[in-house]
């Protein structure tokens, strides 16, 4: 399974921007919180899960849908969020679960990974700091030579509240 940071939408522009802001503030933060680090509830005004395919012609086409094709290096599939109001910098936990172990995970073996991986390596946990683009969070993965077909989930947690629960299948074409 391959982690593409490429995330689907809005979301995805100027992560390594956000990443340096964030680093600052965190280095160079204030010792008090700031009114958007308050925690409440976020309110989810939109979920998406979307799967994309190359057609091998360097075009990608994306649906909404809960079945993806079992198309390695071919097939990505991923969810993006609309969160009201959000703040500029939210917290946020995606844990993939697989119906059993992939060949292998992207990041695995890197110990500077976001990943995380259980024990038996059906799910993937990932925490990150984002800044939703015009209220939108997303992340996307690729199928790679070697993942399982059948049932997979994924959870989305901001700030530890589950925010989305996305349910699909891999199946062959």
């Amino acid at each position: 399974m391959i982690f593409s940071p490429g995330a689907f939408g809005p979301a995805a522009a100027g992560r390594a921007l956000t990443a340096a802001v964030l680093m600052a503030l965190l280095a160079f933060g204030s010792p008090s919180k700031p009114a958007w680090a308050e925690s409440q509830a976020v309110v989810v005004e939109q979920a998406e899960f979307l799967v994309s395919v190359d057609d091998g012609q360097g075009r990608e086409r994306r649906i909404r849908a809960d079945i993806v094709p079992f198309l390695p290096n071919r097939a990505c599939f991923g969810w993006q969020i609309k969160l009201s109001d959000a703040p500029p910098v939210i917290r946020y936990r995606e844990v993939l679960t697989l119906p059993s172990a992939p060949k292998f995970w992207s990041g695995e073996n890197d110990e500077y990974s976001s990943h995380r991986f259980s024990a038996d390596r059906t799910t993937a946990t990932t925490e990150e700091f984002a800044a939703p683009k015009d209220g939108w969070l997303s992340s996307r993965w690729c199928i790679a030579e070697g993942d399982p077909t059948g049932p997979h989930s994924i959870d989305v947690y901001i700030d530890d509240r589950l925010a989305r629960r996305f349910e699909f299948e891999v199946r062959a074409p």
